[in-house]
């Protein structure tokens, strides 16, 4: 994964909404997660899928080998 790709995860715990950063990019995640560990799988998944980081993300196999940095 290039650096500038590098995704941190904002998780507010009154709204329960995530909002992923991936480099100059933000996104609001679509649901309302219960905890931020939920929010990391659903930010790892989504990253995976929609942000094309599948054909991208050197090493990771899966979704879940995504790092997220949770700020």
């Amino acid at each position: 994964m290039h650096s500038e790709e590098y995704l941190e995860l904002h998780y507010d715990l009154l709204s329960h909404r995530a909002l992923l950063s991936c480099g100059r990019n933000a996104y609001v995640l679509p649901d309302i997660y219960e905890t931020k560990e939920m929010a990391q799988v659903a930010a790892q998944k989504f990253a995976w899928e929609t942000l094309g980081l599948k054909e991208r993300a050197a090493g990771c196999r899966t979704a879940a080998d995504l790092p997220v940095w949770l700020r």
